[in-house]
């Protein structure tokens, strides 16, 4: 078919394989020369008609097949063109045809052509692109050694840029930040943007008021409708500074606001890029995680996303959805649930434009909140195990470490494992995890995500003096190693929980206990005035533990009631499942046996929809009498019914 001709006329075959039969007729020797022929063609065509950028993929199409048979200008003509289409693949975020098209520009130009004064631009336009697309395809090695050649040939630093953003991205996907931020702090040095190696209190406290000086005045509407940033080198520490906060998030906390700000005082200063979306929700995360002001930071997150739909580009919305969704809503407006689509579709996106790295961040995000919501632990560690693989063949390994201590945890529930306490099984062994597995310098960040699932599992199984010795280590790190994660109030909740445990079972008065618990409510009272979705039916269940803590049994048995309530509204299961646990034990304690019993069943039926074989088992265990006797009963039978039909259900009290 004379597809990209100009002309009104146009044949084709009747039927592809006509076509095939009449191409096998030609010998497969003359195959090039009759490619190159139709290539010429087609060229010249597009040419009389200017449009050679809309038929360029036809045209290399066919002459790449005969490239073998050209020279000269003709050669150096088809390079451009291998570019051009090359460039275009890559903004179409088709990266295999892509790295294609770049590998045989780059194989058309001599050694003597490459870089030369007269090629130049040609050359650093392919070399770059070319450690883009061998990166998003998972090439390290190629795309180091394309950088490489850069480093050495680029006239300009900013003609260098975009090699280095490639060599950041690199270290990241596979773990190395030390490196990484070593690497970007030194761009945006020579960017005119230097950073302190550390930063303390006072630091922050003073690069934080020069960035409200900086805000001071300014509405919505006009921080929304700032400039368009022209300053190529302010663009470019833009973007570094994009790609350095996910690495001091993970390894250098100090600096992290220290990043934030400055994207913020650039962009006010100079004018909106389309990282400055990103920068106003990192903005907003430091606002609501650090300062504890989830509304000014909600506010922040909305600024965000109205920059982003500004730009008409997607290659920053995986990370400003990432920020917003994980970091700001869920303290201010949205239940966890309200976030789980905007992280597979943010995902999606990622993957779309190579922005590999937040692509699995927001699966973690996915995988965190999906198993905080309550959904089922078959189905959710069948998608874990997924994304790990997933996250291995893109070397993805800081979102590939971050899932496996929550995907154990699944495995540990599931009874899955030899020890449900230990994080030992399928997915890692917690006694080699941080030798094999993470660097030292991720060890913090790495520590609180393994410790938390080990107190979470340790209070589960009823370990309450391991869940507390574990709170202990953590409690004053937590938000400091994961500052602004969800993971923190339940920290706090299962912290709370575990005291009150303890101080239940010593039937003594004990001041490092009530301490521990009366802190969890204040600060779980904060939370809930924040996102009630979220947070208030844990208040309800410290409140229920507080009372009998201070032998008030008619305030308990209310609050009991109210988490259970609260729990089944909020649709998180293993919540409810555990709020009717701690009913059980409480109404046992007081010898009413009956009421102990439709508890205790009632929890061991929730454990098993959740799909924690290991838990129910433990509970069918431990009292086997009082399930069984209890789940012959009608009220247990219309109390189930009542709730898979999402009725609040009533346990009855009489």
């Amino acid at each position: 078919m004379r597809t990209g001709i100009g002309s009104s006329l146009r044949y084709k075959f009747s039927h592809d394989q006509i076509q095939a039969f009449a191409y096998s007729l030609t010998p497969e020797e003359d195959r090039p020369l009759l490619h190159l022929r139709i290539g010429r063609l087609l060229y010249s065509n597009a040419a009389y008609y200017d449009e050679v950028d809309k038929k360029v993929f036809i045209i290399v199409e066919q002459l790449n097949r005969g490239k073998d048979l050209i020279d000269g200008e003709e050669r150096l003509s088809l390079a451009k063109l291998n570019l051009t289409a090359g460039e275009r693949s890559i903004q179409s975020s088709a990266f295999v045809p892509a790295l294609t098209y770049l590998r045989i520009g780059l194989s058309l130009l001599t050694p003597n052509e490459m870089f030369s004064s007269e090629h130049y631009d040609m050359s650093l336009r392919l070399y770059s692109s070319t450690a883009e697309a061998e990166f998003v395809n998972g090439n390290i090695g190629e795309m180091e050694d394309a950088v490489a050649v850069i480093s050495k040939n680029a006239v300009c630093f900013l003609d260098r840029f975009p090699s280095y953003l490639c060599l950041v991205k690199s270290y990241i996907s596979q773990g190395r930040v030390d490196e990484a931020i070593s690497t970007g702090f030194g761009v945006l040095s020579k960017l005119g943007e230097p950073f302190p190696k550390s930063s303390g209190t006072f630091t922050t406290i003073r690069d934080h008021v020069k960035t409200k000086n900086k805000l001071r005045g300014k509405t919505d509407d006009q921080l929304k409708e700032l400039p368009i940033m022209k300053d190529d080198s302010k663009i470019a520490a833009m973007r570094m500074l994009n790609l350095m906060y996910s690495c001091c998030y993970i390894c250098k906390p100090d600096l992290l606001p220290l990043v934030t700000f400055r994207m913020v005082r650039l962009s006010v200063k100079y004018g909106l890029s389309y990282v400055s979306a990103f920068a106003f929700a990192a903005y907003g995360m430091i606002v609501s995680a650090f300062l504890g002001n989830s509304k000014e930071g909600n506010r922040f997150g909305k600024i965000a996303l109205s920059i982003l739909e500004k730009f008409d580009t997607k290659e920053l919305t995986s990370r400003t959805v990432a920020i917003v969704w994980f970091f700001i809503t869920p303290w201010r407006e949205h239940s966890l649930c309200d976030s789980l689509e905007h992280f597979t579709n943010a995902s999606k996106i990622g993957m779309e434009v190579g922005d590999h790295e937040y692509a699995l961040y927001n699966l973690t995000n996915f995988t965190t909140f999906s198993l905080f919501c309550g959904r089922p632990l078959a189905i959710l560690q069948d998608e874990c195990a997924g994304f790990q693989e997933y996250a291995s063949s893109l070397n993805q390994d800081i979102a590939k470490q971050i899932i496996t201590p929550f995907r154990q945890g699944m495995l540990n529930l599931m009874g899955r494992s030899d020890d449900p306490l230990i994080l030992r099984g399928a997915a890692m062994n917690e006694d080699d995890f941080f030798e094999t597995e993470v660097p030292p310098q991720n060890h913090p960040f790495m520590s609180h995500l393994v410790l938390y699932n080990r107190m979470f599992l340790a209070y589960t199984f009823g370990e309450y003096k391991v869940a507390a010795e574990i709170a202990d280590m953590s409690r004053t790190s937590i938000s400091k190693a994961l500052p602004g994660m969800f993971i923190v109030v339940n920290h706090v909740f299962y912290d709370g929980l575990a005291a009150s445990a303890l101080a239940r079972e010593s039937k003594a008065s004990n001041r490092k206990y009530k301490k521990t618990m009366k802190v969890a409510i204040k600060k779980m009272k904060t939370w809930t005035a924040q996102t009630p979705s979220n947070c208030l039916h844990k208040l309800r269940l410290l409140e229920a533990e507080h009372d009998v803590m201070r032998r008030k049994k008619t305030s308990a048995c209310k609050a009991y009631e109210a988490a259970i309530e609260a729990a089944h509204k909020s649709g998180v299961t293993q919540d409810e499942a555990l709020a009717h646990e701690r009913a059980a034990l409480f109404f046992r304690e007081l010898g009413d046996e009956k009421k102990a019993s439709r508890y205790l069943a009632i929890a061991h039926q929730l454990y098993l929809d959740w799909g924690a074989d290991a838990k129910s088992s433990q509970l069918q265990t431990q009292y086997s009498t009082m399930v069984s006797q209890a789940r012959k009963r009608r009220s247990f039978q219309d109390y189930m019914v009542c709730r898979t039909a999402s009725v609040s259900p009533k346990v009855e009290t009489s």
